[in-house]
């Protein structure tokens, strides 16, 4: 790369929106001396496809859902078939976008991926985005569909009871709207999917000839057989024992091990497996060692966006290269300080409040 050719990145880094005669401009350069730069720093990589995006190999990108969570939960003990005084909150949720704000919370970089409705709904979980720190502009607005819905009830101890999700907007995030993405998609290293994406999404995703790590949350046990055309690229899968059983199309009633059910999956060319055991604690596997823990004591309020909390910590934990006892202990209590709030995502989430929760419990 020529010294010109640095100064000319240098800009575009610092202004990525910037027409090429306001570059030009800055730099004291012509127009035309401009447009050719860019186009040698296009072929040599440097820059990646229009909007001038850079290649970002410590930027994690999320592509999943963004939905409007509405939560109900009995002040006393649950009465089913009747109505029960309670509390009904609104929140902002989807798996991947609880992932990407809990990610960005612990002072990771990140690109979130999805697409909501042009509704009011949608507008609203924009706004939420914004104010955790998740930038929208990759977030496609579908002029058709209404954004996501999730709607859950708790019981008195704030575990699930049921809940109803209307996300049949997550079906038009298909290979055509992804394609159009593509140079996000060269742009980092790592990109995290989730179940809720449609089956041919994801089969498009595993066809792609991208240098990159594939992480994956299996999201319930009915969704995780959609992942099954991407698994043997998967550098990290994080299921619970139901979900992991559905993805190898086992009865759930099988009485297969703990780590017996984590190899089955690193036979299926999985290079690492999060196995979430409830109120058991976790387990982790890959063919060089496999290590389980404990949950740490809690008051549970909701146990809503848990896993996503447990996922998103341990990769934090994981990026920082911490031993892998401690990359657990962190996951788990990610899950447990999300398990003792009200929301999906605590807006007092980070490593430091995290690390001080731990000490509370020990």
């Amino acid at each position: 790369m020529t010294e010109q050719e640095e100064r000319v990145l240098t800009a575009v880094k610092q202004s990525p929106l910037a027409t090429q005669q306001e570059l030009a401009d800055s730099l004291s350069m012509t127009r035309e001396s401009i447009a050719g730069h860019i186009m040698r720093l296009t072929r040599a990589g440097y820059i990646l496809g229009k909007g001038y995006i850079i290649p970002q190999p410590d930027t994690l990108l999320i592509i999943g859902g963004c939905n409007l969570d509405i939560n109900g939960s009995p002040l006393h003990k649950m009465k089913l078939a009747d109505s029960n005084p309670g509390i009904i909150q609104q929140s902002a949720g989807g798996v991947g976008r609880n992932i990407a704000e809990n990610i960005a919370r612990l002072n990771n970089q990140i690109h979130f991926l999805s697409i909501v409705g042009q509704d009011s709904s949608g507008d609203w979980l924009l706004e939420k985005n914004r104010q955790c720190g998740i930038s929208t502009q990759d977030i496609i607005r579908h002029p058709e569909f209404n954004t996501s819905s999730y709607l859950s009830i708790n019981d008195e101890k704030g575990q699930l009871v049921s809940a109803i999700a209307d996300m049949k907007i997550i079906d038009a995030l298909d290979a055509k709207r992804l394609e159009s993405k593509m140079p996000l998609l060269q742009s980092t290293n790592r990109i995290l999917i989730e179940a809720n994406l449609a089956p041919n999404s994801i089969e498009w995703l595993s066809r792609l000839s991208l240098d990159v790590d594939f992480y994956a949350d299996a999201v319930s046990a009915s969704k995780a057989p959609r992942l099954q055309p991407i698994l043997a690229r998967l550098s990290l899968l994080k299921v619970n024992r139901d979900e992991a059983k559905s993805l190898l199309n086992m009865p759930l009633n099988n009485p297969i091990t703990d780590a017996e059910l984590a190899q089955a999956i690193i036979n299926q060319g999985v290079t690492a497996v999060l196995l979430s055991l409830g109120s058991d604690g976790v387990l982790y596997k890959d063919e060089k060692s496999m290590l389980s823990i404990p949950v740490f004591p809690t008051t549970p309020v909701s146990d809503t966006g848990a896993g996503d909390a447990l996922f998103a910590g341990f990769i934090h934990a994981q990026s920082k290269d911490w031993p892998l006892k401690e990359r657990l202990e962190f996951a788990v209590a990610c899950a447990g300080v999300t398990l003792e709030c009200e929301q999906a995502n605590d807006p007092n989430f980070s490593e430091e409040t995290v690390i001080k929760w731990i000490k509370t419990k020990s």
